[in-house]
């Protein structure tokens, strides 16, 4: 079979599409069985962790076992940092309005820095992700590198809005999609161009594909 043919460009193509809906089948179903509340960050830390694998080819990964094995070793660290992103975004929008709706001398400023920190948290969001399966280490620094990181590769999340945008778009032109790659996409979007930066930034041993 010619590999590097449009059969093979065409398989290749399929065995991505089943993987990633496969994949994303799995995130539903552990969120689900965390009562979403718990079980929705160590799921997305364990759709992580797969990609982080099939991005960087570290051989046959066996998905369901995997999966459930990376969902149940990091369930706490997940829910500690995926709770606490969550809260720091939702101080910053809380804080935003009530500056922005207030009169007040500096308000425009304190908007205006408010507003500086939103994008920085939303550029930070973009690289948290693959950074928790492949960083180790205490919280507050955790989350300070990854902000710091997030800045500096600001070229690798513009590609991610473009990819992400163009995949809302599709998702609501074909909204049977987003149900079955929405979570999965989301993750090798972000995934594939994090590793790029994380071995930009010399963070990574492993080339990036």
């Amino acid at each position: 079979m010619d590999e590097n043919g449009l059969r093979g460009y065409a398989l290749r193509l399929c065995d991505w599409l089943v993987r990633l809906a496969a994949l994303n089948g799995l995130w539903l179903v552990f969120s689900l069985l965390g009562g979403v509340i718990v079980g929705f960050f160590p799921a997305m830390y364990a759709m992580f962790a797969v990609m982080k694998r099939w991005c960087l080819k570290e051989g046959n990964v066996p998905l369901v076992r995997t999966f459930f094995q990376e969902w149940k070793g990091a369930f706490w660290r997940a829910n500690i940092v995926g709770f606490t992103v969550a809260l720091v975004g939702a101080i910053l929008v809380v804080d935003y309005f009530i500056v922005f709706n207030l009169d007040f001398p500096g308000a425009a400023a304190a908007a205006a820095l408010l507003m500086l920190c939103l994008l920085v948290y939303g550029l930070g969001v973009l690289f948290i992700g693959p950074a928790l399966v492949v960083f180790d280490g205490a919280l507050i620094p955790f989350l300070k590198n990854v902000a710091l990181l997030a800045i500096a590769s600001v070229r690798y999340a513009a590609f991610m809005a473009v990819f992400l945008c163009l995949a809302a778009l599709l998702f609501v032109l074909v909204p049977p999609a987003g149900f079955c790659f929405a979570g999965s996409l989301f993750a090798w979007v972000t995934t594939h161009f994090s590793l790029k930066a994380f071995q930009r930034a010399k963070l990574l041993s492993h080339p990036a594909r």
